[in-house]
């Protein structure tokens, strides 16, 4: 959703230094006029950047003269708190979502002529807390599994809904209860069925058993490993409320249990009520057994249109219409009249005059008596609008439409000024700002300081001082010193972890054990004969002493600005010091405080311009990191500290809370630290660490990308500094069997999992996956990034050593890191050799990894047709990270110009039966086909892949990347040998 106006795409990058305004000195008047701005913490977005914070328009509104105030979801709901006597309007930023339990105040607020200003496609979206306190959902609270207040099987009594839409199990289990071995425990649940008539008589190629959906009583030892469970199979084709019991004996070792309902017949829904449990026929609490008690989380209960709408119970804010493709663009000009005063904010932004859009307000949506004033866009198709109420329900009320404006990371500026610009014209057309008020505020924000545009950039030249890809350690001693850190604090594990990046940087010796995963990494290091049998330290503090001399004191944090211990890991790897959060660890093991941070910055901002200034010109140009200071404690900083590289963060708005906390100005310094970094610079790490709490994954990599820059997931990684010294040069994957024989009647499938660019996958998640006992009966490409030859080869030799013949490995994501192809090197003088460059480093690693294909990410299909050529090593390409081209076969299977075999992705999401829907979908008519099935490693498993061709019958055919490609140029080249011939539209 990028509209050129607004800069997206046309290779502009802004920097903010210094954008926040200062509230006092902005003020133009005493505020005469009160507007609300909902703001919840970790509330659901939809349309919009979670990047948006409330906070920043509240800045904006009062530097332009308006009072303003944030509220909450429980003070939107409380017409004491809300109500037109207090407020003129009320700014809803978070885009399509809404708080459902304010919906009936923001109504009645409406009625009495209050203004709403909105985000996203507005109304269409309802949230609201609907996940039960102390008990667990399957797969998660959300659409699937929430709260049914007041739907229990008598008035006033809550339930549970549980809707289930694959064959993946679907549930909620209860907190657990004491028990002991003998013990016998009941367990007792109510349920009516409330599925649709519809969905019960449709026809189905299902072939689930009704005994998977069942009330289970589970056990648990002291450690909380599972014991075994004892379930009953849930009854169907029954009306109103039934009660259902499990009995079961607590076995040998039991200490706790749970109650669990799970149901995997898909295309069912159930309400679950009265929770009850007994042990030895004795009443057992069961925590908030009566559902009466919320969780905190907002969820989003999912598209209803209808709240948005004119109807007896509908808001009156308008439905969409859209989207217009390149033939039929929509305009992205401000509109005549410039309604909200954008001229002046946008004067600097060339940009074409239309584009395709996805979405705008729908005029035919709009009843007699509601008058449309277009801001950008046309009346037709207008992207941004007042609605001004002149008849009907809502009369006397001015709103506005503000849907999106899509800047890319910097949308947090842009969206807060627009923002405030039609809070301002609302109340101007409502006559609660006269004329001279509304233009003393416009001038106002366009005082404010504004963007420095970076385009045309040129990086600096610096010779890179190694070879690779990413700086390796030298080989790992021999014999290493391995100790045991886990039951170390988090300030203990950090003030370890940076005097092994120190000591490593000359030769790898220590090793520390954060988890189990470190100790299978190190087992297959002695197989892999790297080292001998390790030296086992039994107090890790004796490694301060036994190294001391390789460390020059310490570097203390200061605990209010946030992002301080980013500058002391930095300034670790830049003078050898260990990282203190405090002075008095320190003390304890007796190593002087070379360097105190406490008081040196006034917020995060300062701290990152010090760093970008005073301590980056003296690390590694080319390596840099992004990561929460969080979880420096799990053990990423010793390969960072060790290999010199600078460390930043930028919080989120859900973090703004934080001390020194500043995003505007940790953005802009970010952005001045990467105009510094010469072309190819890598950012590991990870820009998200739950929602608004950094950057969101896609504004991150795309920051990054801009410039020149690309990202190594690496945040949850350990030992970085011993993997990253074992010798390799090129792994050779096993021999890739050949092709089965071509049938034209068939649909051939290649199943690729996703997230294999995140190294934090290989070091245990996979591991998972390689130890299932189903792997090797089904074909998978396993996407896997071509930088971990640098870092961590051991890991890539074991899964190559592991790989059956149908395990195959590819490059994953859209090159030797993670970047995006459409944004990539947008902000530079050469886009084009910034071009070359990447993918020629892509492809020298994807031969020295023996990879025959890549995966690209957020790609048009002009950008497919741009990548191929300058890969001329590889017969065939897998785009997309889920589906995203077309839906017809055609648009998803073809070839380039170049010769190149196309095949983007045509799955998203997971389920067998989800799965099995998308390829019957998108291979449909056409004999034979041959289609990439994009697998979401977090959501699926390998049973769930075998189950797909299960349900999809005899005529689908597995195989792997290669033999997918092999298979489509044999049935090309025998369809070309055949004038006029064509693969064949089946008939069904």
């Amino acid at each position: 959703m990028d509209f050129p106006h607004f800069a997206a795409g046309t290779g502009l990058l802004v920097s903010l230094l210094g954008l926040v305004p200062d509230v006092n000195a902005q003020a133009v008047a005493e505020p005469s006029v009160r507007v609300a701005v909902f703001a919840q913490p970790n509330f659901p977005t939809y349309g919009v950047s979670s990047l948006v914070s409330p906070q920043q328009i509240v800045r904006n509104l009062r530097a332009a003269g308006l009072d303003a105030d944030l509220l909450d979801a429980d003070a939107l709901a409380q017409p004491d708190k809300l109500n037109v006597r207090r407020y003129g309007a009320v700014v809803l930023p978070y885009g399509n979502t809404y708080p459902a339990d304010a919906f009936a105040n923001l109504r009645r607020f409406h009625q009495e002529r209050g203004s709403l200003v909105t985000t996203g496609i507005p109304f269409t979206h309802p949230a609201a807390r609907r996940a039960a306190r102390d008990w667990n959902a399957t797969p998660r609270w959300g659409a699937s599994v929430r709260t049914a207040p007041r739907q229990g099987p008598r008035p006033g009594t809550h339930a549970v809904r549980i809707q289930t839409e694959s064959q993946n199990w679907t549930g909620i289990s209860s907190s657990r209860l004491a028990v002991r071995p003998g013990d016998r425990l009941t367990v007792s649940a109510a349920l009516r069925d409330t599925t649709p008539q519809r969905a019960k008589t449709a026809p189905t190629r299902r072939t689930v058993s009704r005994s998977t959906d069942n009330l289970y009583v589970r056990f648990y030892d002291a450690g909380g490993k599972y014991l075994g469970q004892r379930g009953v199979t849930l009854p169907s084709a029954f009306s109103g409320w039934k009660t259902v019991r499990v009995e079961s004996i607590a076995p040998e070792g039991a200490v706790s249990a749970d109650l669990s309902v799970q149901m995997r017949r898909p295309g069912r829904t159930f309400l679950f009520s009265d929770f009850t449990s007994r042990v030895n026929d004795k009443p057992a609490s069961l925590a908030n057994a009566d559902l009466s008690r919320s969780g905190d989380e907002f969820l989003d209960l999912g598209h209803q249109p209808a709240p948005a709408l004119w109807g007896p119970d509908g808001i009156g804010i308008g439905g969409f219409a859209g989207p217009s493709t390149p033939k039929d663009p929509t305009s992205v000009q401000v509109s005549a009249g410039d309604p909200l005063g954008l001229l002046p904010l946008f004067a600097d932004r060339p940009a074409p005059t239309s584009r395709a859009a996805p979405q705008w307000l729908d005029p035919a949506s709009l009843p007699d008596g509601v008058r449309v004033i277009p801001a950008i866009g046309s009346a037709k198709r207008p992207l941004m609008a007042l609605l001004v109420q002149e008849k009907g329900t809502f009369q006397g009320a001015v709103d506005a439409w503000t849907y999106r404006v899509t800047e890319g990371d910097r949308e947090d500026y842009y969206t807060p000024q627009v923002i405030a610009r039609a809070t301002i014209a609302v109340l101007s057309r409502r006559g609660l700002l006269d004329e001279p008020e509304e233009s003393v505020a416009f001038r106002a924000l366009d005082a404010l300081p504004r963007p420095r545009i970076l385009a045309n950039q040129a990086l600096p030249e610096v010779a890179r001082r190694y070879d690779t890809f990413q700086p390796k350690m030298p080989p790992p001693a021999r014999k290493l010193y391995v100790a045991d850190v886990r039951n170390l604090n988090d300030d203990e594990k950090l003030f370890l972890t940076s005097l092994q990046g120190i000591v490593n940087r000359k030769q790898p010796r220590i090793y520390f054990l954060f988890d189990d995963d470190d100790g299978r990494w190190l087992e297959a290091l002695q197989q892999q004969d790297v080292i001998d049998t390790p030296t086992r330290v039994a107090d890790p503090w004796s490694l301060v002493e036994q190294f001391r001399s390789e460390f020059t004191g310490a570097v203390v944090c200061d605990p209010n600005v946030y992002v301080s211990p980013c500058v002391a890991v930095s300034l670790a790897g830049a003078d050898d010091l260990l990282v203190a959060m405090t002075p008095q660890l320190a003390e304890r093991v007796k190593v002087p405080v070379s360097v105190d941070l406490r008081g040196r910055f006034k917020n995060n901002a300062d701290a990152l311009k010090y760093l970008r200034t005073s301590v980056a010109p003296r690390l590694d140009p080319y390596l840099t990191c992004t990561l929460d200071p969080a979880v420096f404690h799990q053990g990423a900083v010793d390969s960072l500290i060790a290999a010199r590289a600078s460390v930043f963060w930028i919080t989120g708005p859900e973090a703004q809370h934080l001390p020194g906390a500043d995003s505007f100005g940790e953005v802009a310094e970010v952005n001045a630290l990467f105009a510094r970094m010469p072309l190819g610079a890598v950012v590991r790490g990870f820009w998200w660490h739950g929602d608004g709490v950094g950057l969101q994954e896609s504004d991150g990599v795309a920051l990054g990308g801009r410039l020149g820059k690309v990202t190594l997931v690496s945040d949850l990684i350990t030992n970085l500094s011993v993997h990253s010294g074992v010798p390799a040069d090129r792994l050779v994957q096993k021999p890739r069997p050949p092709a089965p024989p071509l049938d034209p009647q068939k649909v051939y499938v290649s199943f690729t999992m996703s997230d294999g660019d995140n190294l934090c996958t290989w070091r245990g998640y996979f591991r998972r996956y390689f130890d299932d006992p189903v792997r090797g009966t089904i074909p998978v490409g396993w996407g896997m990034s071509p930088a971990i030859l640098d870092l961590a080869p051991s890991w890539a030799r074991w899964y190559y050593e592991q790989a059956t013949p149908n395990d195959e490995f590819i490059c994953d994501v859209s090159g030797v890191a993670y970047m995006y192809p459409s944004s990539w090197g947008a902000s530079l003088k050469n886009k084009d050799a910034a071009f070359r460059w990447f993918y020629d480093r892509t492809q020298d690693y994807m031969g020295r990894m023996d990879m025959n294909t890549i995966r690209l990410m957020d790609v048009t299909k002009s950008d497919i047709a741009r990548v191929g050529p300058l890969l001329p090593g590889l017969d065939y390409l897998l785009p997309d990270y889920g589906h995203a081209g077309g839906t017809a076969y055609p648009e998803v299977t073809y070839t380039l110009p170049t010769g190149q075999s196309v095949f983007r992705a045509v799955t998203s999401g997971s389920g067998p039966e989800h799965f099995a829907d998308q390829i019957r979908a998108r291979a449909a008519g056409t004999r034979p086909a041959f289609v990439n099935a994009f697998v979401w490693n977090w959501g699926s498993n390998l049973s769930d892949l075998k189950k797909t061709m299960e349900l999809l019958g005899p005529n689908y055919v597995a195989v792997t990347p290669s033999q997918l490609n092999a298979l489509y140029r044999e049935a090309n080249k025998k369809s070309a040998a055949v004038p006029g011939k064509q693969a064949k539209r089946s008939v069904r």
